[in-house]
């Protein structure tokens, strides 16, 4: 094709948008990034300075999209709806470029030899996937013999002195001088294949022999060259000349506020007193043990013991001991259907609505960013603002914090870059499979050197992912002591197994014989529970009328499950009966007087008793009587939590029959050790793939899949009023994209009314009584389907979607 007589003025990167502007803006932000941060990498005793980081980010950057100044692209920009051949494509050769311009960079700045053969590859495989999906490092460096002429082709179709310019405009900047036709000679000279081929021989003799913790390092040194070009150039293409600017809160001021307010600074109740003391010794025990070397600490109390608050204020006074006061500060929960209420406290304790102080980010957020002028953003911006968290502090979930660390998704690795510093508290650590214990222990400590990040692991039952004292250190001084001080629960362990229908008469006894006692029933299937329920709710009627009856399930819909924990917290003259999967145990403040808890791992167990006697308001000692069912649900029991754990907590349970909350403490401690044996000695694919730098095998799951199909559930006129909605958007005319972004603005509301059904065994398709609608089965307002079950005035009804209902003939 003839070349395009186009100067560097003409060159296009995007729509109205010229290509020398864009790689100018995207390098200055990406350098601005690393820069203004300080990362700190040392590989093999070698130091790669923070200078030298943001010089090769500086290269990635600059080169990312020099490719688009092929005759091919240029074309395809200026019609787009003519048809093009792939030589449009444009991540390749820059790819090779970026490549060319980091080795000649690294030749001088680097003595070790890894580093110089090593470092181009990183740059050259960020610039190559800043579009498409990445694949293993051994299969990136492969080019073929079509590859290489597809790059000729397209090197031939550039108007040398066009890029010349704007690589002469650019210059001025970068680290090293580079020209077009210093590349194109270097491209001639077939020295790129050359080298590639040494880099292959080179990386099968050498990389196998470096130490573990190196090989991490290196997986970290490209997640952050990869994170910061990949935010650098959406940074620029969305948000275009919108301005972010970093915020800088007095927390601790907020929450001194916040407790006077709620009157914790004058306890009046003993509970109240030693969560002051607990609050109080915390900080000052932090000031004694901090070191800046040391990433890792612990918070160790008992449920009900405001960790919350403690926690959030510790992530203060690290900032204020680092010096970083605009450190950001991560508050990581496990389950999506707690963050709500758990973004509420801290909402309180910062008074603000400003997304630029305080953000909540999961896979439902609706794409909604506020400043503090109370401007919203446009609904591409906002989503951009809030999928890279920028926010001082940042209310999220397990699964977006590690799959930002553990995975590599491009969505979730923008954020990355802006984690230097950061202050990360991850609340409930003990749902974390032991499985991944060895990655995340490896991998956190990594990243507290690497990217300068303090983590604050907090719960009631620690688990040993940490070696104590050497990895982590505790922050809560003679922490077991508050171990010992309530005796709110105690354990009763029945060891000798039960049937399911022994069980429940065992329960409707105990409603029977103690009539004032609120009881919360907690089993492990959704099965189980639902029949459980069904059972209890056909008692004698003179017992029904003084009961409040409560189910609580994922296979009732999010919007019914926060109205009937609201029910059960609020104060009532009739007692309750609550059957729950473990859905209950994290984060869910209510507190009743007896639990029956079908057996299940001991941090499970001791998460289950922070339910009852909470803030050691009742009368008397609550029972958490433990079972042990022997069938069809006693088996299910076993692949849900895992045959091993189920038979270290036996073990551990072996010889109590009773145990006092003052005693929990040894318990848990037992247990985890003998799970830190099992996880010693299961092997980590995930951590193999991280230390080998097979990237297309970097895949985190935290919940296991099992296959589902979606249900709408128009329980009322607000249901039914977002389900019009979502059903217009296929009425109109509408792009993916353009659909998917419209959805995003209402998508919270609409999950509120979602369930997801498990498909049966050996099925393709779950039971239901009518078909799908773009993508979702209906249970509409004025015909509810017979497989869901629900009512706005009984809540024995309410127990949701039923999987042993047969299909239905429409």
């Amino acid at each position: 094709m003839e070349e395009l007589q186009i100067d560097k003025e003409g060159l296009l990167s995007h729509p109205k948008k010229l290509l020398v502007d864009h790689l100018s803006v995207v390098a200055v932000i990406a350098k601005a990034t690393v820069e203004e941060k300080g990362y700190r990498f040392v590989v093999k005793e070698t130091e790669i300075t923070n200078r030298q980081l943001s010089d090769l980010v500086w290269i990635a950057a600059i080169s990312h999209d020099i490719a688009k100044a092929t005759g091919y692209f240029q074309n395809y920009i200026r019609n787009p709806e003519e048809i093009h051949s792939n030589l449009k494509n444009h991540s390749l050769l820059s790819s090779v470029f970026a490549y060319f311009v980091a080795s000649r960079y690294c030749e001088r700045e680097f003595k070790d030899k890894l580093l110089q053969e090593f470092l181009p590859i990183l740059v050259l495989i960020a610039v190559k996937r800043h579009h498409g999906n990445i694949q293993n490092l051994q299969k990136e460096i492969l080019f073929s013999n079509e590859d290489i002429e597809y790059l000729s082709e397209q090197i031939k179709s550039i108007h040398a002195p066009s890029v010349e310019l704007i690589l002469s405009s650019l210059c001025d900047h970068w680290p090293i001088k580079i020209t077009w036709r210093a590349f194109t000679e270097y491209w001639e000279l077939a020295s790129f294949q050359q080298r590639l081929k040494d880099f292959r021989l080179y990386f099968k003799l050498n990389y196998p022999k470096l130490d573990e913790k190196t090989q991490v390092e290196l997986f970290n040194l490209f997640q952050v060259i990869y994170s910061a070009l990949m935010y650098s150039d959406k940074n620029d293409v969305i948000l275009k000349d919108v301005n972010t600017t970093n915020t800088t809160t007095d927390i601790t001021g907020c929450l001194n506020r916040y407790r006077e307010k709620n009157g914790f600074n004058i306890p009046v109740s003993e509970i109240n007193r030693i969560k002051n003391e607990a609050y109080f010794g915390t900080l000052e025990h932090l000031e004694r043990v901090f070191i800046r070397d040391q990433h890792l600490y612990s918070i160790t109390l008992p449920t009900g013991l405001g960790k919350t608050l403690t926690a959030f204020s510790v992530a203060d006074k690290i900032r204020s001991l680092t010096g970083n006061i605009n450190a950001k500060v991560t508050i990581v929960i496990p389950y999506t259907s707690i963050i709500d209420q758990n973004f509420e406290v801290y909402r309180e304790v910062l008074e603000t609505d400003s997304s630029e102080f305080l953000l909540k980010h999961h896979h439902l957020s609706e794409p909604r960013y506020k400043d503090s002028s109370e401007k919203v953003y446009e609904e591409n911006q906002s989503q951009f603002l809030i999928e890279t968290w920028q926010s001082e502090t940042i209310v999220t979930t397990f699964v977006q914090f590690l799959e930002t660390i553990l995975s590599m998704d491009k969505t979730k690795l923008m954020k990355l870059v802006n984690l230097r510093n950061a202050v990360i508290l991850l609340d409930e650590i003990q749902t974390i499979p032991y499985e991944l214990w060895e990655t995340v222990r490896k991998t956190f400590l990594s990243l507290g050197e690497t990217l300068n990040i303090y983590f604050i692991l907090i719960s009631a039952t620690q688990p040993l992912i940490f070696a104590p004292r050497v990895d982590i250190v505790e922050l809560v001084p003679d922490h077991r002591k508050y171990f010992k001080v309530f005796n709110r629960t105690r354990l009763v362990y029945h060891k000798d197994k039960i049937s399911f229908e022994d069980f429940i008469d065992i329960i409707s006894d105990y409603i029977y014989n103690e009539p004032k006692k609120d009881v919360l029933i907690i089993l492990n299937t959704k099965k189980a529970a639902r029949r459980c329920f069904e059972e209890l709710t056909k008692q004698e009627q003179e017992i029904l009328d003084n009961v409040q009856y409560f189910f609580l399930s994922t296979l009732i819909t999010p919007h019914e499950r926060k109205e009937i924990i609201q029910k059960i917290k609020k104060r009532s003259h009739k007692r309750k009966i609550i059957v729950s999967t473990q859905l209950i145990e994290a984060g869910v403040d209510i507190s009743v007087d007896t639990i029956f808890r079908q057996l299940s791992p001991i941090d499970s167990i001791i998460q289950s008793a922070g339910r009852a006697n909470r803030y050691n308001e009742k009368e008397q000692v609550s029972d958490i009587f433990l079972y042990d069912i022997d069938d069809e649900h006693g088996k299910a029991t076993s692949r849900i939590y895992g045959s091993d754990l189920m038979l270290k907590t036996r073990n551990t349970l072996s010889d109590i029959e009773v145990m006092e909350e003052r005693d929990y403490l040894d318990l848990i401690d037992r247990y985890y050790e003998e799970v830190r044996k099992q996880s010693d000695e299961t092997s980590s694919d995930l951590l193999d793939a991280i230390r080998d730098l097979r990237f297309m095998e970097i895949d985190l799951k935290l919940i296991q899949e099992r296959k589902t199909e979606s249900v709408f559930i128009q329980l009322n006129e607000e249901a039914k009023y977002v389900w019009e909605r979502y059903v217009s958007l296929y009425d109109e005319e509408l792009t993916p994209w353009e659909r998917k972004t419209k959805f995003a603005s209402f998508k919270s509301l609409f999950y509120d009314y979602v369930i997801n059904v498990p498909v049966p065994y050996g099925e393709t398709k779950i039971n239901f009584d009518s078909e799908q609608v773009h993508g979702f089965y209906l249970s509409s307002l004025e015909q509810p389907s017979a497989f869901y079950s629900y009512s706005a005035n009984d809540t024995r009804e309410n127990i949701g979607y039923d999987t042993n209902k047969t299909s239905i003939t429409i």
